[in-house]
């Protein structure tokens, strides 16, 4: 609604001015083409928003009047209607980059002031069972000639979650099979992405470099354009699948997929990236581990996972400051019932952890449950007492 609405020709000479300077400075500090793109696009919403408040300069803008944008924001008054406080914080930070490339100081001094209120976290994922259950589909789907893209992307996106601009693009040369690894640059921010190929799906990705390899493209990228049906809407032409084609391909899979006779949650391309992540986190793995996979500062990961996911070093923490917590009557052993004694101890292998295989339900809800430590380990503690 917001493309159809705000349109730069609105614009006057002051903000197209001030904004030719953010972006002449996002390309003079090298910024990513994701951070460029944020600028390029936010600046017209939040320059035509300014103008809707008879505010027609960046240096026009006062205190008063950046309160009462915010809470237009917040309260839909704009005509980009209601939005969500991690939106309003990407119109903000464009805002804080005009000021700082315009070098207007006054209004940057209390615009940088601002912060958005703290939400909850909403991180939506698939439980294993229903990507286990997708990925059947895709590899049922696979023997379609016509639908081999289809069932590829899903298994990419099971495996290693790119962000779906990524996997449109994506290069045969990340994938090295006698190592079965991939690696690639993210487009977002250049990190390496690095994740190991599962080996039961090595064999269906031969099969389609092979397959895909006789069409025009197909020997540099995974999903060329070549093997697309013409819709006849093409603006422009590019080598590789579109991030909307590849969105209806994901869809696909999902919407042919059920569990237990339920259909799958109706999540969208991300929520690949956050089921990953929950898979690796919910059996014990590091915040590391995940950055590797998902290209993303490891603070990045910490900071949208740590809440949903308590961490060993917190349970520790947690039975150092409740010591009382752990001890239990000795009622019905061979102890004096007066006598308090330690449940178990507090070496990890006694710590509640995630089911041993994915850790979640089928809504895809983190289900902390008990970790029994092995036989033998009991006999030796017992044999010491």
């Amino acid at each position: 609604m917001a493309a159809k609405t705000y349109s730069e020709s609105n614009l006057s000479k002051a903000w197209l001015n001030s904004r030719h300077e953010a972006l002449t400075r996002s390309k003079a500090k090298n910024n990513s083409k994701g951070s460029y793109d944020n600028i390029r696009r936010n600046s017209v919403y939040l320059a035509n928003e300014f103008q809707f408040l008879n505010v027609n300069s960046p240096k026009e803008i006062t205190k008063e009047n950046f309160s009462e944008w915010i809470d237009g924001l917040r309260q839909g008054k704009f005509p980009c209607m209601t939005l969500g406080e991690g939106t309003i914080k990407k119109r903000v930070e464009t805002l804080r980059a005009i000021l700082q490339a315009n070098k207007l100081e006054e209004q940057l001094d209390f615009v940088q002031l601002w912060k958005p209120t703290k939400q909850a976290k909403n991180i939506k994922f698939w439980s294993v069972e229903e990507i286990e259950a997708m990925n059947e589909v895709a590899l049922k789907t696979f023997e379609n000639e016509k639908l081999r893209g289809r069932a590829v992307v899903h298994l990419l996106q099971s495996m290693m979650a790119p962000r779906i601009a990524d996997s449109a693009s994506f290069k045969w040369e990340f994938i090295n099979f006698e190592e079965r690894l991939i690696r690639f640059p993210a487009s977002k921010n250049k990190k390496i992405c690095s994740q190991y190929i599962e080996e039961r799906f090595v064999p269906l990705f031969m099969r389609y470099k092979e397959w895909v390899s006789q069409f025009k493209g197909g020997e540099i990228y995974l999903f060329p354009s070549s093997i697309m049906q013409k819709s006849g809407t093409t603006k422009k032409f590019i080598p590789h699948a579109s991030v909307k084609t590849l969105g209806l391909w994901l869809k696909y899979i999902r919407d042919l997929t059920v569990v237990d006779g339920k259909p799958v949650q109706h999540l969208s391309s991300h929520s690949y990236r956050h089921t990953l992540a929950m898979r690796y986190l919910t059996v014990g793995n590091k915040f590391e581990n995940v950055a590797m996979i998902l290209g993303d500062d490891i603070a990045t990961i910490e900071k949208h996972y740590a809440e949903l996911v308590p961490n060993d070093a917190q349970r520790l923490a947690f039975e150092k400051a409740f010591a009382q917590s752990t001890l239990i009557s000795s009622e019905g052993t061979a102890q004096p019932v007066w006598l308090k004694r330690k449940r178990g101890s507090n070496s990890l292998l006694t710590m509640p952890r995630s089911r041993p295989f994915g850790g979640a339900n089928f809504r895809g809800e983190v289900d902390v449950g008990g970790f029994e430590p092995p036989a033998s380990s009991l006999q030796t503690k017992h044999s010491s007492n």
